[in-house]
Formats: C-alpha cells, sequence, structure tokens
C-alpha cells in the first residue's frame, strides 16, 4: 500500500492517524472483551458443562496473563522488523482458531491447552504492545490523547461483553457464543490488511519540535536496554500499579462480602473502577500532553495509594465507593502513561522491544500482588493487610520515581546516541 506524503496528509480532509487509532479502539476491544472480560461468563459455562474446578477453570484464564505477559518481549521484537499489520495478523488468525476450536472441545484439558496456547495471542498480537506501537508512530503532539482513547476500547470491551454473553449464551448455548466471536475477530483481517501500517515519516502537524542536539530514535539493542536506570524505573513502578490492579479486581467482590456489605457492593465497586478508569484514561491522555509525565505518574501513584487507604478503612459504603474510584481513575492514568514515557525514553525505533520488554519483565509483579492479596487474607482473615499493604506498595513505587532526575528524559538527548534510522515499514 502506497505511503502518503505529508503534503498529501495535510491536504486530505480527515488525517489517517484518526482511522489507524479507530482500528486500534477495535482492536483493544475485541482483544479484550471476549477473552478475559467474558471469562467469568465461560466459568460456569465450563463448570456446568464439564464439571470442573474452578481452579482448573481458572487456570486457563491464567495463562493467557503469564503468556500475554511473557509474549510481549518477543513480540515487540518483532514489531521493530516486521510489518504491524503481519503481527497482527497472526494475532487474528490464531485467536479466531483458537475461539472456533473450543466450541468443538470435549474436556476441560482441551479447553486450558486452546486458551493457553492459540487465545493466548490476542493479547500478545492485538493488545496493547501492538496498538501503542501503531499509535506512536501516527501521533507524537497528540500521542497521549491517542493512545489513551485507544485504551477506551478496552473498557468497552468490559462494559459490552459480560452482558452480551450472557444473551447471546442464554439465546443459542454457550458453543455457538465462541463460533460468533470468531467471526468477530476473523472480520478484523481486512481492515488490519489496509490501515496497520506506519506511516513514512511523522506528519509535520504531529511533530514536536526539538533542541537542534537532540538525536532521533536511536536504535536501542535489549540488552544495553535493560542497562538503563530508566528501562526499571518504568518497569517496576508501572507493574507495581498493574500487579496492583489485578489484587484489587479479584478481591473487591469476596472483601464486601467479609464486611458484611454483600456481593452486590462489591459488584457495584467493580463497576466503579471500571467507569473511574475509562474517565481516568481521557483525563489523563490529555493532560499528559501537556505536562511532565513523571508528575502525571506520581499524581496517578498518589490516586492509587489513597484509594487503597480509604478501602483499608473499610466502613460504609459511601467511602468504599470513594475509595473505588480513586484506584479506578489511578489505572486509567497508568495505561496511556506507560506507553508515552516508554515512547519518549526509548524512541521509536526501539519502542517495539522497549515496551514488550518492560511488560514481560512486570510479570513477576503482576502475580505477586494477587497472590499477596490471598496470603494475607487466609493469615489474618480481613482485607484490611491487604489495602493496607498495597497502599504501601504503591507510596514505594511513587518514591522509586524520584531515584533519578532524568529518568523520564529521551536517551538520545541525555546521552547523545548516535540514531540509526530504519526503512519504514508497511
Amino acid at each position: 500500500m502506497p505511503h502518503r506524503s505529508d503534503a498529501g496528509i495535510a491536504a486530505a480532509r480527515i488525517y489517517p492517524g484518526w482511522i489507524v487509532l479507530a482500528l486500534t479502539m477495535v482492536m483493544a476491544m475485541l482483544g479484550a472483551g471476549p477473552i478475559y472480560y467474558a471469562y467469568g461468563n465461560y466459568a460456569l459455562a465450563f463448570s456446568a458443562e464439564y464439571g470442573a474446578s474452578r481452579t482448573t477453570i481458572n487456570f486457563a484464564y491464567t495463562m493467557v496473563l503469564l503468556l500475554g505477559n511473557l509474549g510481549s518481549a518477543p513480540v515487540g521484537w518483532l514489531l521493530d522488523r516486521w510489518p504491524v499489520r503481519r503481527v497482527a495478523l497472526i494475532g487474528v488468525v490464531g485467536t479466531g482458531l483458537g475461539l472456533a476450536l473450543v466450541a468443538v472441545t470435549s474436556s476441560m484439558t482441551q479447553v486450558v491447552i486452546v486458551f493457553a496456547t492459540l487465545i493466548a495471542l490476542a493479547d500478545i498480537c492485538l493488545g496493547v504492545v501492538v496498538t501503542n506501537f501503531l499509535l506512536s508512530h501516527w501521533f507524537e503532539r497528540r500521542r497521549g490523547l491517542a493512545i489513551a482513547f485507544s485504551q477506551v476500547g478496552t473498557s468497552a470491551g468490559a462494559i459490552i461483553f459480560p452482558p452480551l454473553t450472557t444473551w447471546l449464551t442464554l439465546s443459542f448455548g454457550w458453543r455457538p457464543v465462541f463460533l460468533i466471536y470468531a467471526a468477530a475477530i476473523f472480520a478484523l483481517a481486512l481492515p488490519l490488511w489496509f490501515l496497520a501500517h506506519r506511516p513514512q515519516t511523522m506528519p509535520a502537524h504531529e511533530r514536536i519540535d526539538r533542541p537542534s542536539s537532540y538525536v532521533v530514535d536511536p536504535s536501542i539493542g535489549a540488552l544495553a536496554m535493560s542497562r538503563h536506570l530508566s528501562f526499571w524505573i518504568v518497569t517496576i513502578v508501572i507493574g507495581t500499579m498493574i500487579g496492583i490492579n489485578g489484587g484489587t479486581m479479584i478481591s473487591l467482590a469476596p472483601f464486601t462480602t467479609s464486611i458484611g456489605q454483600g456481593p452486590a457492593a462489591g459488584a457495584l465497586l467493580l463497576s466503579i473502577v471500571g467507569g473511574a478508569a475509562l474517565a481516568g484514561k481521557l483525563l489523563f491522555g490529555v493532560v499528559a500532553d501537556r505536562v511532565d509525565l513523571r508528575w502525571v505518574l506520581r499524581g496517578a501513584l498518589v490516586m492509587l495509594a489513597s484509594g487503597q487507604a480509604i478501602l483499608a478503612a473499610g466502613g460504609a459504603i459511601v467511602p468504599l465507593q470513594v475509595g473505588a474510584a480513586c484506584c479506578g481513575l489511578a489505572l486509567g492514568g497508568m495505561m496511556p502513561v506507560w506507553g508515552l514515557v516508554t515512547a519518549r525514553i526509548f524512541g521509536l525505533a526501539s519502542y517495539g522491544r522497549a515496551l514488550g520488554g518492560t511488560r514481560s519483565c512486570m510479570t513477576p509483579l503482576s502475580f505477586f500482588c494477587p497472590m499477596l492479596a490471598g496470603v494475607l487474607f487466609d493469615r489474618f482473615g480481613s482485607y484490611q493487610w491487604v489495602w493496607t499493604s498495597y497502599s504501601a506498595l504503591a507510596l514505594v513505587a511513587l518514591a522509586i520515581t524520584f531515584a533519578s532526575r532524568r529518568w523520564a528524559d529521551p536517551l538520545a538527548y541525555s546521552s547523545g546516541m548516535t540514531a540509526v534510522q530504519g526503512k519504514p515499514q508497511k
């Protein structure tokens, strides 16, 4: 597909980047909605059909999370070398085929195998690493806004797919549901083929003027990248926030039951977290394009620590709702900042391996925080220690952002590295 020149893009009525943004929103929605947010519906169907234990059923979900994290590093490496659409189409074919195969499984073991292999490609090849990579090549001046709007697709998946899956299951049965969702995934192939590519150059109206001494887009190897303090600050801080969010989401319903509020109150808190995260993505996405990213991230961490402290205090449902809203806003703020600060530090030539590498290295934190919640509750019989520990972890992450004054500065500018420009890919 031929690329347009900057003049042609400027003359176009609609900037093509906005069309690419719409595509990434759909990718985010279909990559998360039928896989993660509808899984609670699937769990009930699998339990009734195969008589499987919840441990076995949850293992399939856990494997998708694990492979989504670990697979991000090699996918990030591929994005820096392959056309974006080729990587994304691997996700479409694998995920669509996997969903179709679940519809004809005859045991829970088969379900686990399919989820742990083919369906995991949804997160790896259609998820945040690929969408952020694609958008960061189309947007610079409005990159935060673009990434934030893209992640609205994930929130839309959380809102749409649980009730949709319930309705489809009651109407047609659970097996046809997987075939319907497989068809929806396969329908992404055509728009991905034509739209999922990088522009030849960053359009002039999206560029940010830099000092003449700034060297654009150095190519940084994975080993060299791992030696930079900036890489580990991003990994630890964002990984801590993602881990706390995971532990919070699986703990809210049993928490409200343990304090006598009932499971309905927990469902309400989960909805508040989701709604606040949607608002936070848009709010922080706009602010992040105008404010020092370090302070935007610190603001999200303060909000997260405060929300967890409010939950630890317990009490009436209204304060708990405020705490849940703070946690959701922090989660929403973290998502666009992660993509923005990674692009700023490592540049677009190394963006794929930087984003994928940080996510893969977050794996221990992503699993430590949910496990910590179970251990602390089993030990003390209360979630107060869980929320208190999460608040303390958020404050530790906040302190880490002060470890270096220039950790969020571009390496090309701060270290004077030599740029290596690669040939643009479709």
